[in-house]
């Protein structure tokens, strides 16, 4: 699978901080065996892709030259709408931050891209958002918090006089440096080692103005942007993306998704969606019923009750889950279980 290419959006934010540092580049010597590629990168459009791999090295290894654990939070206070391009621009010019987000969701592919690209995806409380991504490998750990980082800090400088009221931030993995620092730059409650990573917003943030706001450039930013996503090759078949987004939610929510919600978040109507479902030879509740089962058995394999699995799988009940899982399997949950605990106890 593709791995993961990110916008060279990220690599000029990085180089203007290093600037402003009085350090260039191309000429720092910690940096001596790398200045190849990036004599390619640097001065290119922000759109070029730019392999992760690459991220990773200049920003651990400044890190070190600096002694700045807390640089992926410096980086970002140089950001400006060019940095993500014509996504970017697209949310300078939005209306609002509804607006923002609804842009942002559905070209997020611009920036961070790829075969194992994870799509940020919108859920709603009572009174606030939350903007959030499923758990990726842990090399995607500094990806996922400078990804963050840029976010809301061009949404601070976008808004200008109208702060974010961030309610939570959420991390899926440990602490990359001394807690303080995610404090001191959300400025809000920071939870680590979650099941995914997003930021919640006060409902009413929705509503904030950009003072930018321009129409007529959106219009024409939205095709230039609509040009680019049809020009990409596709990730994954709509029924993989489907599979994913159902799992996640049973892993996150401890609830199953409902067709209109998965259509949704496909982009999809709900009846466009059944009938590409039907044309592949499937169907909402038997792609349902598949990621329940395989769920069902690595709870099964992490020592969770049937009746703790039911709950979690959005079952009625542990009959339903008995029921549901013999048809599938031909097994019955005990001998299941039976099973696995037989496969641990092989030597290995």
């Amino acid at each position: 699978m593709q791995e993961i290419k990110i916008s060279n959006g990220y690599i000029q934010l990085w180089a203007t901080h290093l600037r402003s540092l009085g350090i260039e580049p191309l000429q720092a010597d910690f940096l001596h065996d790398l200045q190849v590629p990036l004599s390619k990168l640097i001065g290119q459009p922000f759109d070029a892709e730019v392999p992760l791999e690459l991220l990773n090295t200049v920003i651990e290894r400044t890190q070190a030259h600096l002694q700045c654990p807390q640089l992926i939070f410096e980086i970002v206070q140089s950001i400006r709408p060019e940095h993500f391009g014509v996504l970017g621009y697209m949310a300078s010019k939005s209306s609002s931050v509804a607006e923002m987000i609804d842009y942002i969701m559905r070209f997020q592919r611009l920036v961070v891209d790829g075969g194992e690209f994870v799509p940020l995806q919108l859920k709603q409380h009572e009174h606030s958002i939350e903007l959030y991504w499923a758990y990726m490998q842990d090399k995607y750990q500094l990806l996922n918090e400078l990804t963050m980082a840029a976010m809301v800090q061009l949404g601070r400088y976008i808004l200008q006089d109208h702060p974010l009221l961030l309610r939570c931030v959420r991390l899926a993995h440990a602490p990359l440096m001394a807690q303080l620092h995610y404090q001191k730059f959300f400025g809000t409650e920071v939870r680590f080692s979650q099941d995914y990573y997003g930021f919640e917003l006060d409902l009413q943030d929705l509503q904030l103005k950009s003072e930018q706001a321009d129409p007529m450039l959106l219009q024409l930013l939205v095709r230039q942007a609509e040009e680019a996503i049809a020009a990409k090759p596709p990730t994954e078949s709509t029924l993989q993306q489907a599979s994913k987004i159902i799992a996640e939610q049973l892993r996150t929510e401890h609830r199953a998704i409902k067709i209109e919600q998965l259509a949704q978040q496909l982009l999809m109507s709900s009846r466009s969606l059944q009938r590409y479902l039907n044309e592949e030879g499937s169907s909402f509740k038997k792609l349902l019923e598949q990621e329940r089962i395989k769920r069902c058995e690595i709870l099964l394999q992490q020592g969770f009750s049937l009746t703790e699995i039911a709950q979690q799988l959005d079952y009625s009940d542990q009959s339903a889950l008995a029921r549901a899982y013999k048809a599938a399997t031909g097994q019955t949950l005990l001998q299941a279980r039976k099973q696995l605990k037989i496969e641990e106890e092989k030597p290995k």
